[in-house]
């Protein structure tokens, strides 16, 4: 098995603190979020890690591990993804740049079966409401059925009861699919480059929650891995400036357990 991890992000809403960094290298508690990433990710026995480098791509360092670096360009993460895995024939577990995560959430993932397994929190409202003031507020569609088969993600502006999980941005390709998805981006790619996509403006600008969604349209088995707190993401100064509050006034395993 292998793991990616998206590291391109520009962080423009993380303001002065990734003027001069990507945003994975931000520190939090001694260590940036892509160090964390990293050992997590080794603790759970993977080995062969590969980042996606884009933004600032020569700020990141981490001894050990394999880049895929492409220059800066307006694509989204899709593209970056798709760049990982076109040379790949194994498992692979997908991971944002800009999240942390208990090691038990990550072997979840790895011990999944389905052919496409993406990790969702179930209990996630006490942390959204924290961050955000209201655990409505910046959320996207997540609705799973029976067997934890996905039904759909990624919608804007969800009913309450599309919003039951929470997309954590950590995702299990089966290997016997990775064929398959490689085919399903290059056909869209050449159909709908400059076209309206999913909930995206473009292939181009198209987001990992569309690609997912085209898969449980085409009926592939895409399941939900369903979690219980164990994470943090770091989007916005405020999720930072929240995130070093909770860990000094020692609130912080409200949400996640840190070692």
């Amino acid at each position: 098995m292998k793991a990616i991890i998206l590291a391109g992000g520009m962080g423009t809403r993380l303001g002065k603190y990734t003027k001069d960094v990507p945003k994975c290298m931000l520190k939090f508690l001694s260590k940036s979020l892509i160090e964390r990433q990293v050992e997590t990710i080794r603790g759970c026995g993977i080995t062969e890690i590969i980042i996606t480098r884009k933004h600032l791509k020569e700020k990141i360092n981490i001894p050990g591990v394999e880049y895929n670096d492409k220059e800066l360009d307006d694509t989204n993460m899709l593209d970056d993804f798709y760049n990982s895995i076109k040379d790949l024939d194994d498992d692979v577990v997908l991971c944002y740049g800009d999240i942390i995560y208990e090691p038990r959430v990550l072997k979840q993932a790895i011990e999944s079966q389905g052919e496409v397994n993406i990790v969702a929190d179930m209990d996630y409202k006490e942390y959204w409401t924290a961050r955000l003031g209201d655990f409505r507020n910046d959320l996207e569609s997540f609705v799973s059925g029976k067997n934890n088969k996905m039904i759909s993600l990624g919608k804007a502006n969800p009913k309450d009861e599309e919003i039951k999980e929470r997309y954590v941005g950590i995702i299990k390709f089966s290997r016997k699919i990775l064929p398959k998805i490689k085919e399903i981006y290059e056909k869209n790619k050449k159909l709908f480059w400059d076209k309206p996509w999913h909930s995206s403006p473009s292939f181009k600008k198209a987001y990992m929650t569309d690609f997912l969604q085209e898969l449980i349209n085409l009926g592939f088995d895409v399941r939900a891995v369903k979690i219980k707190k164990g994470w943090m993401e770091f989007d916005t100064v405020e999720d930072y400036e929240n995130a070093i509050r909770w860990a000094k006034e020692k609130t912080l395993s409200r949400f996640i357990n840190i070692t």
